[in-house]
């Protein structure tokens, strides 16, 4: 008996090599060639798909003779609205940096995508758990529950700690990661482009509150030069060299002229709630607002090297540019996704029936391996994830170079109203100076007995046509100068860009590859 059992152990232990050198390292190997072929699958399926938009570039531009023979200024500072020499108005963008909603929203926006950022870099590090169960059951009979507890109830406790880790080993993660910082570095440049907004619309409101007054002088002193002809025409009457009809036309116009003054009153009103809003207060602030004094003595032009490096300041472009890099870190991680993943599990701990042994050596359990997921078949939906990345790219490339594009006609715009301003500024100078001159000869006829004062204030309405057009063309030079430097980004940062349009912490690698 033993005899015939020790010969059957040795054939035993014959027919095991055997097995394996038969059927078992085959499997493997045709296992491997499969994973090989579901690989080789995978990546011929994203043939065809891939970006068709590519990013402009600046020098490509022709910016216009505007552009590149205006005068070379400096770029504008980060307060560059002192220029105008008004404390006032530093003290209304002073308090709307600090308390307008709508800055605050976009602060906000800002930490929003940075905790989103931080979410998703989490996803590339280690997870480690700890979990505990006590569950009060009754244990089945007919199963491999030892006895006594077959048919009876008891606790049945465990306590361990896992570890789950992503390999990322195709950098799917990683890509998604850098992804969501490049959209929190979009937010803040958005941010910025608020900011910039808010300090525009502030300044060009107080521009115009500023008209407003100068207009209000000039509309009150036209208001009394009426009511001296009205004065005159009725002595004229009186003394019998006159008419009626004089008199009544010169005093038609007198509810006129008042009605122009109240609506004047009401825009000045209207602006002064518009700034105390806009800078983050009620419209009781603005019954505080002052008249303003501004001054503006500056040279029009731009800086140099202005195409290059205006991607490089404007706030909005900026924040495209940023959308462009996410929109290339989600391709990536399109992508890997169609690669094998690896995630790897480990657990420690305790597993027992009762708790008087939970703690001992017996009750351990352990457990260390790979968790790999293939894709084989998903209907298309990897796929179709990359198209829509690839598009998303597509999408955010042409925004950007639209708003590049953009950014050169606004700066090419602002600088001809300011330069055409400079020439109709000294036309209405030079029609000043001869309406002055002429009622001052008027007023001297007056004085010699050549002509009557009626004269002499129809020369004065005619001086005070060319204050108005005067008044208007100054708050277009002050309104325009603002909106050059708007358009020139104000004060923001400056980043360098390379070759391909990516700035100094850009994530350049992606868009290299693209061009």
């Amino acid at each position: 008996m033993k005899s015939t059992f020790k010969q059957s152990n040795e054939q035993s232990r014959q027919v095991v090599p055997e097995l394996k050198s038969a059927v078992i390292k085959p499997a493997i190997a045709k296992l491997s060639v499969c994973i090989s072929l579901l690989l080789l699958v995978g990546c011929v399926s994203m043939s065809g798909i891939t970006p068709q938009s590519e990013l402009l570039k600046p020098g490509k531009l022709d910016a216009g003779k505007t552009i590149t023979q205006a005068a070379t200024i400096a770029w504008p500072k980060q307060d560059w609205w002192k220029i105008y020499h008004d404390p006032q108005l530093d003290s209304l963008i002073a308090k709307a940096v600090e308390g307008s909603p709508t800055l605050n929203a976009a602060k906000a926006r800002v930490a929003l995508t940075q905790a989103v950022a931080d979410s998703a870099r989490a996803e590339t590090l280690p997870n480690i758990s700890g979990n505990v169960s006590v569950i009060r059951e009754r244990f089945t009979e007919l199963q491999f529950i030892p006895p006594p507890w077959g048919g009876h109830s008891d606790w049945n406790n465990k306590a361990t700690i896992a570890l789950a880790h992503d390999l990322d080993l195709w950098g799917r993660q990683e890509s998604i990661w850098q992804g969501s910082l490049d959209e929190s570095k979009a937010a803040a440049a958005e941010m910025q482009q608020v900011r910039l907004g808010l300090e525009s619309a502030i300044i060009r409101s107080y521009v115009q509150l500023a008209m407003e007054f100068a207009l209000r002088d000039i509309a009150e002193e036209h208001q009394s030069q009426l009511k001296e002809r009205t004065a005159i025409a009725r002595r004229a009457l009186a003394a019998g060299i006159g008419t009626q009809m004089e008199v009544v036309e010169t005093e038609t116009e007198l509810p006129t002229a008042h009605a122009h003054i109240e609506s004047i009153n009401t825009r000045i009103d209207l602006l002064r709630h518009q700034l105390a809003a806009l800078s983050g207060q009620g419209p009781g602030a603005g019954e505080a607002i002052q008249r303003p004094s501004m001054s503006l003595n500056h040279l029009v032009g731009l800086p140099d090297q202005l195409p290059a490096n205006l991607i490089g300041r404007r706030p909005d472009v900026l924040a495209y540019r940023w959308h462009v890099e996410a929109a290339s870190h989600n391709i990536e991680g399109a992508k890997a996704a169609f690669y094998p993943n690896i995630n790897l599990l480990a657990f420690v701990g305790f597993q027992a029936l009762g708790f008087n042994q939970l703690l001992s050596s017996a009750a351990g359990i352990a457990g260390v391996g790979p968790a790999i997921s293939l894709p084989i078949f998903d209907g298309g939906r990897r796929r179709g994830n990359l198209s829509a990345k690839t598009a998303s790219y597509d999408i955010a490339v042409e925004s950007y170079n639209e708003a590049v594009i953009r950014a050169l006609q606004d700066v090419s715009d602002q600088l001809v109203i300011l330069q055409s301003n400079i020439k109709q500024r000294n036309d209405a100078a030079l029609a000043m100076t001869s309406a002055h001159k002429a009622h001052m000869l008027a007023e001297k006829s007056y004085h010699a007995g050549l002509t009557n004062y009626q004269h002499v204030l129809e020369t004065h309405a005619v001086m005070l046509r060319q204050q108005e057009i005067a008044t208007q063309l100054e708050a277009v030079w002050l309104d325009g100068y603002a909106n050059l430097m708007r358009a020139l980004g104000g004060g923001t940062i400056e980043y360098r860009l390379d070759e391909y349009g990516a700035g100094q912490g850009l994530s350049t690698g992606a868009a290299a590859e693209r061009q």
